[in-house]
């Protein structure tokens, strides 16, 4: 009977230890995996409650105001005349800082000039080479931006078209174009 109890208790002891033994094991070639979800940043700019983001070129209609004076009405165009237009930004779902270039292109008349800008009704700053370039990090938590461009019908000595030009394409002409390229870079 001892025999037996000694038996016993080996065949235990020896399942206890490989029980050990098994889950110790067992942790080592253990495996796990797991997935890593990466989200992309939003990028998409609305101008005008139009998508410009999807490759397609856009042509937007702008309409300007032009100011009364004591010469001229409003929203008519002739020497003396100031106006500006505004161009509307919606980049509530742009998640990067990114770069926006404004050309501004008038050879047709060149007494009309465009001056100046301002960004959400903030300082007025000076166009240089008719180009506008500025930059806007999301950080700021921008999502309408508002860019007005002033212009000028100059009636200075330094005219660059006389009187008679101007008539002349004033006559000719119904309107004048003001063309307005932008584009939207992010920055890297």
């Amino acid at each position: 009977m001892k025999n037996k109890i000694k038996v016993l208790i080996v065949i235990i002891t020896l399942a206890f230890s490989l029980s050990i033994m098994s889950n110790t094991y067992s942790r080592y070639v253990a495996d796990a995996s797991g997935d890593v979800t990466l989200a992309f940043a939003k990028w998409q700019i609305l101008i005008g409650d139009e998508d410009i983001t999807n490759g397609d070129i856009k042509t937007l209609n702008i309409t300007p105001t032009i100011l009364a004076n004591d010469n001229v009405s409003a929203n008519k165009l002739a020497p003396s005349s100031i106006g500006y237009y505004d161009i509307e930004i919606d980049a509530s779902n742009v998640e990067t800082s990114f770069n926006v270039k404004l050309t501004l292109e008038n050879e047709d008349m060149p007494d009309l000039k465009i001056t100046k800008y301002s960004i959400n009704d903030g300082d007025e700053i000076d166009i240089v080479n008719n180009e506008i370039n500025e930059s806007f990090n999301y950080s700021d938590d921008i999502d309408i931006i508002n860019i007005r461009i002033y212009f000028e019908w100059y009636d200075m000595e330094d005219n660059i078209m006389s009187d008679e030009e101007d008539s002349l394409y004033a006559n000719a002409n119904e309107s004048i174009t003001i063309t307005t390229n932008l584009s939207f870079e992010q920055q890297i």
